[in-house]
Formats: structure tokens, sequence, C-alpha cells
């Protein structure tokens, strides 16, 4: 407790007194960290931490859950993912209501050993998420999956989603706590460009409060010095180089593309999809699925919520129409999201 009593003191004595400051803290697990604790409580008014884009349940787009649960409904397939994202809504529902020969799974080895307990089966694995999860996907691939086995694959690039917040002059962000997890994959080298580029001092932290806070507060000291560099107080984790292998076996198998997301939009070169060499592998191509339109549901802020434009709070449906039990948009679904945060912290 003195420990974290002294941090804050030291945050205190940094926060400038005549201009606000904002700091987004990009994954979805600080800020569970960062609400429960209480941690805005205790800041300065003037030091704002924004969440952000970190919660790949939330920008999944609304095409690839409508195509999860079309061929959820088909009797040759077995349609595999994340607990989450079987409550996702989307305007035809979500995969739980909606679709029928579906599992949860924890892991992507579970999708293999379906798939190879149900050889009469086509398994398709809708696999999500940022670096983290990309990760474990491409290494069944490396290990050798059954034919039987495809991957619907949604998954996004952190550092292209925080270079768009970055030139969004609405946000204004003078700092990024950047994602513990994800930086264990791409490494702390991964944000310099926000250092050297942009002027952003980036610090890489991991999930308990004082390590947050101690993030927090390198990044105060690099604004009050006029400097921006890349920071790790995740050391014990996080190398500066990140995980070598496993980045270039997410290589191997999947390539940079043009991607959207949820509530967002189009972003170029935000996304991963198999290469062509693994077209075979390729639930998109397989079945052919169609690109869907994204409706917009009324009322819900999700989109701005996860660019940092507006808390959870702002929103008219938060904690009336829409909640963990009747999650209206996606960021009332996953532990990630931030709505989901607010609502059962009961504040932020």
């Amino acid at each position: 407790m003195k420990t974290t009593q002294n941090i804050l003191k030291h945050i205190r004595s940094l926060v400038p007194a005549d201009r606000k400051v904002r700091i987004m803290n990009v994954c979805g697990s600080h800020e569970h960290t960062i609400a429960f604790s209480g941690m805005r409580t205790l800041l300065p008014e003037s030091l704002e931490i924004i969440p952000g884009p970190g919660c790949p349940v939330c920008v999944c787009p609304e095409s690839d859950i409508i195509n999860a649960i079309s061929l959820s409904t088909r009797d040759d397939v077995i349609l595999v993912t994340y607990g989450d994202m079987l409550r996702v809504p989307s305007k035809e529902g979500s995969i739980r209501s909606r679709g029928r020969n579906y599992r949860m799974i924890t892991s992507p080895s579970e999708a293999v050993a379906l798939a190879r307990s149900n050889p009469d089966k086509k398994i398709v694995f809708f696999s999500i998420g940022f670096e983290t999860t990309t990760a474990p996907t491409a290494a069944i691939l490396e290990t050798g999956v059954p034919d039987n086995l495809f991957i619907l694959s949604s998954h996004r690039l952190t550092p292209t989603i925080m270079e768009v917040l970055v030139k969004d002059q609405e946000i204004g962000i003078d700092g990024f706590i950047a994602p513990g997890h994800v930086s264990a994959i791409v490494g702390a080298n991964a944000w310099n460009v926000f250092s050297e580029q942009y002027g952003i001092p980036t610090v890489v932290a991991g999930f308990e409060a004082e390590s947050l806070m101690l993030g927090i507060t390198e990044i105060l000291i690099q604004l009050k010095r006029g400097m921006a560099s890349t920071g790790n107080v995740y050391a014990g984790v996080v190398r500066p180089e990140g995980n070598v292998q496993a980045r270039a076996i997410m290589d191997r198998y999947f390539e940079v593309a043009d991607v959207n997301w949820r509530g967002i939009g189009h972003i170029p070169a935000s996304g991963l999809e198999l290469r062509d060499a693994h077209a075979m592998k390729d639930a998109r191509k397989v079945f052919g699925l169609p690109e869907i339109k994204e409706s917009h549901i009324p009322g819900c802020l999700c989109g701005t919520i996860v660019l940092g434009k507006a808390y959870p709070s702002a929103c008219g449906l938060f904690k009336k129409a829409c909640t963990p039990k009747t999650p209206k948009g996606p960021c009332m679904v996953s532990m990630e999201g931030s709505c989901n945060i607010w609502f059962k912290a009961g504040s932020a």
C-alpha cells in the first residue's frame, strides 16, 4: 500500500496544472484493472485515462458473425469459437440464439481434437483476436491439422488501429499504455513508431494496478521533460523483440489485409487473413462466404467508445436497455469490453 501511495503522490506531482493530459490504455484487461481498482477516482482530475479498442470481440465485423451463424446451421458443419463470441449480437441475432451446430472452445487445440473425433463433419474454427490469439491459431497450422478443419479468421493488428487513433485529432492522445499480452508477441519495439514518428510516449505495462501506475508515471515524466520514447515496466514478460519464433510462424500462415472493424469501418492493412498458399483452410474461400453490410444499432455508441471518443456512461442504452444479460452492442458482451467492465465495476 505504501508503494502505491508513493506512486500516486509522484503522479500528482507530475500532472500539469494548466492543461488536461489524456493517456489511452489500449488493452481491455488493463481497463478491467483500472475500473475495478477505482484508479480513476485516485488520480488528478486533469489526468484522463481513456479506454481504447483493446477488445477483439467488440471490433469483430458483424459480417463475420452472420456468416458464422449461417455456417452453424449447416448439417455438415460444426462451428467452434470462444465463449464471448457466442453472445455477440448482430442484425441476424447471435450464434447462441440463431445458430445450431456450434461448440465453445477455450483454445485452438480443442478445435483440432474436435475435428479428429468428428471426421464426417467440417469443423470451422471462428478465430478472432489480436496478435495474442493469432499466434496459437498459426501454431496449430504449423503442427498440422486434419483435412476437415477450416479457419474463419477475424484477426486484427493492434499497432495499426493505434496509428488510426493517433491521427484522429478529435481524440487527442498524449500517451499510450501499450497492451502487455500483445507486446509479449510483437515486442516493445513495435511501439517505437509512436514515440519516433508521432512524438507520443508509449509504455508497456503489466496487469496489476501498480504496474499500470508505474506506466502512467513514466509517460508523465516523459511529457514533463518534453521527450518521447518507448518504455517497458513489464520487462519480466515483454522483450524488445517480442516472441520472434511466434511472429515467424504467424507470418508463414497469415498476411496483412484490408479489413473492416465493427463500428469503426474499413481500415487498410489492419487485419490478418490466411495466405493464398493456405486457401484450402480458409473458410471464406472454401464456403464462398459473402461480405455483408454492417447495420447500425440505434442509440449504440460502441464504435465511438472503442475509439476513445466517449465513455460507456455517455451511451443512452448503458445500464438501461443494454446490460450484460441483454446486450445491444458488442461492448457489453465481452469481459474486455468497456461497457461490460463499467457495468460490473459500478463506476470507473
